[in-house]
């Protein structure tokens, strides 16, 4: 890597940290700057694995990945997220569309699910 391509990097890493910082408070208030560093590169390398190598599409993979809880791999009612990340019908625009649109799908339901449950509880 030429040092230019470094110095562009680091420059990612950097406003793509504090990014992760002003937007997720909650979830990097008690980071140190070393590991959030560590997980966004992480982050980074499963954008890249799913063929997003712009900075732009990069960085709507990694916010997208810090909206999702940490477990999600782990979890069926997430497997959308995979299906997704390796359809060959998409390209990477229309992946990033439609990884928003089922992730608000998602969250209508959860929030629909706990209305419900604090309806029964207020009988």
């Amino acid at each position: 890597m030429s040092k230019q391509a470094e110095l562009e990097a680091e420059r990612f890493i950097h406003r793509a940290m504090q990014y992760l910082r002003s937007t997720f408070r909650e979830q990097t208030q008690d980071t140190d700057d070393e590991t959030l560093k560590n997980k966004l590169i992480d982050d980074c390398q499963t954008a890249l694995k799913y063929g997003f190598d712009t900075e732009s599409d990069m960085m709507m993979i990694v916010d997208f990945l810090w909206r999702l809880p940490a477990d999600y791999t782990d979890r069926s009612e997430y497997e959308w997220v995979q299906d997704i990340l390796t359809s060959e019908e998409m390209d990477n625009e229309m992946k990033i569309d439609a990884l928003h649109n089922a992730f608000a799908m998602v969250c209508a339901l959860q929030e629909d699910e706990q209305s419900k449950k604090e309806q029964l509880n207020d009988r």
